[in-house]
């Protein structure tokens, strides 16, 4: 290293004019000691290091601008989502009040508020679980404890949910009782009841939305073998028939803001959160999402370890 020790008799330190000659004497210094066969190999590594350190800066730079730039849009996207079942809620209130509006256009109008005001509390659920996984929270800071939680009547309260949605289009939910009596014959789930009930409401809002109209949409229980387990894990999956799944991107559908390119040709509007919550609410009961597709059918499953399931 280089040093430089230099004194001054005066009380106030270096004047002006010291200074100006401190500069010279410390640029000739340097450059000698630069210049010199160390010296180079040094400048080369400083060089090395700056063209390093000024490559991890554009690249944050641009990571920060399409965050920002992701960011704009997910908040315009959460707007849109919002204001469509508020203004369908709106629509159909003013409707009520116009006494020239027939009792069975009233009665379909009700039905049309349950429905939207379903969709709505399901949106605002997602938004708030959002902002809590974004800060990287484990399951125990989320304010919740895990409880026993009977999958079936879990199950049978959110068809009963979403059916008047479902029956909009013709469509059926129905609960396959006997599977879950099977599997796990007269067990519980040890879960955080809310949580799983998100993740479920995800897909049976994703399968409303995409099925054919005038189909059914199955929800039922089935074994799940968990490698090096003796036990097999539980999983409650939800089956329906309409848009079919592209194999090339089944990966990505559990991706935060991912939607199929089918998906965005049929419902434009989205937010592509759904299926990533799901996901996350899983891996924090240690478990996951099973995706299949077979033409038409497409099955969605919620996967528990076998440690999560009660006796």
């Amino acid at each position: 290293a280089v040093q430089i020790v230099f004194r001054s008799n005066s009380r106030h330190g270096i004047g002006l004019k010291g200074f100006a000659g401190l500069r010279k004497v410390l640029y000739r210094t340097l450059v000698e000691y630069y210049t010199s066969g160390g010296g180079r190999a040094k400048i080369l590594q400083l060089q090395t290091e700056i063209q390093r350190l000024q490559g991890e800066s554009d690249a944050l730079r641009k990571e920060l601008a399409d965050a920002a730039k992701s960011n704009q849009q997910y908040l315009q996207n959460v707007a849109h989502q919002l204001t469509a079942p508020l203004n369908a809620i709106k629509w159909s209130i003013e409707a009520l009040r116009n006494p020239a509006v027939p009792l069975g256009r009233k009665s379909n109008l009700l039905s049309s508020i349950y429905d939207q005001g379903t969709i709505l509390v399901n949106l605002i659920k997602n938004f708030a679980l959002m902002s809590k996984l974004d800060a990287d929270k484990e399951l125990g800071q989320f304010g919740h404890k895990l409880e026993r939680v009977d999958p079936l009547r879990l199950s049978i309260n959110l068809a009963n949910d979403f059916q008047p949605q479902a029956s909009e289009g013709g469509r059926k939910i129905i609960v396959d009782t006997e599977a879950f009596d099977r599997i796990p014959s007269g067990k519980a789930l040890s879960a955080d009841k809310n949580l799983i009930a998100q993740a479920l409401s995800n897909l049976l809002e994703n399968a409303v939305k995409y099925s054919d109209l005038r189909s059914t949409i199955n929800i039922d229980a089935v074994p799940v073998p968990f490698k090096n387990e003796v036990r097999s894990g539980f999983g409650i999956r939800v089956t329906s028939t309409g848009l079919p799944l592209d194999s090339s991107e089944i990966a990505q559908l559990q991706e935060r803001g991912f939607r199929g390119k089918r998906a965005r040709q049929i419902v434009p509007p989205g937010t592509g959160i759904g299926l990533y919550l799901a996901r996350r609410i899983m891996e924090l009961h240690q478990g996951a999402i099973g995706i299949k597709g077979h033409g038409k059918e497409s099955q969605f499953t919620l996967i528990f370890h076998p440690s999560k399931i009660q006796g």
